[in-house]
């Protein structure tokens, strides 16, 4: 049986890639939510748009009915704490609707786990920008959910095999291609990849 996902911030980089290859890797049903949902244009027969703030509790919960699986690409880059507020507003979603898988990105560094030769200025003990990160990773890792975490570095458009490190793992490299980051998911989401209740760096080899 299909997988019914709810992928938020689709409009975004991160979202884009994770939707491209949700659709061209598994036959799962996508909801897209974004507040600009308007501007995407839906796969006939495996899209559908949700516009809608995640922080609208009711929108939220009516969108995940019928959803197996949320897949969170949700950024708050201009707020440190933005992130933590969206994060408890899924949780909260998906425990009142009773859906248990999350798959939620944050970024590396937030356990400080760059090395110097590799830029250890990215740390959260050396980048405040990187509290909201850390707030919403503490929010899931507090819920009772079936969660991921996903911690990519900076995103580019390369094309190379993910290096996967587990939490508590030095990281090996601070750049992460889109395309990594939507296989992670893929495998996330098909099985070929087990992290329940994990948090898991991914990089560029």
């Amino acid at each position: 049986m299909s997988e019914h996902i709810l992928l938020l911030g689709a409009s975004g980089t991160a979202g884009e890639a994770i939707r491209q290859a949700l659709l061209k890797q598994t036959d799962a049903q996508l909801t897209l939510v974004s507040r600009h949902a308007n501007r995407l244009n839906p796969t006939p027969n495996r899209e559908t748009l949700a516009q809608l703030d995640v922080n609208d509790h009711g929108a939220l919960t009516s969108a995940m009915k019928g959803q197996t699986i949320v897949v969170s690409a949700l950024s708050a880059e201009n707020n440190r704490t933005d992130l933590g507020v969206l994060a408890q507003s899924v949780v909260t979603a998906m425990e009142d609707c009773h859906l248990s898988r999350l798959i939620f990105m944050v970024a590396m560094g937030i356990y400080n786990e760059i090395p110097a030769a590799v830029g250890a200025q990215d740390n959260v003990e050396n980048n405040p920008s990187q509290e909201h990160n850390l707030i919403a990773a503490n929010v899931v890792t507090a819920s009772n959910l079936n969660y991921t975490l996903l911690r990519p570095g900076f995103l580019t458009t390369g094309n190379s095999d993910p290096v996967i490190t587990p939490k508590g793992t030095a990281v090996t490299g601070n750049r992460t291609s889109l395309t990594s980051l939507g296989h992670v998911v893929v495998s996330l989401v098909t099985g070929k990849l087990t992290a329940s209740r994990g948090s898991l760096g991914i990089n560029e080899k």
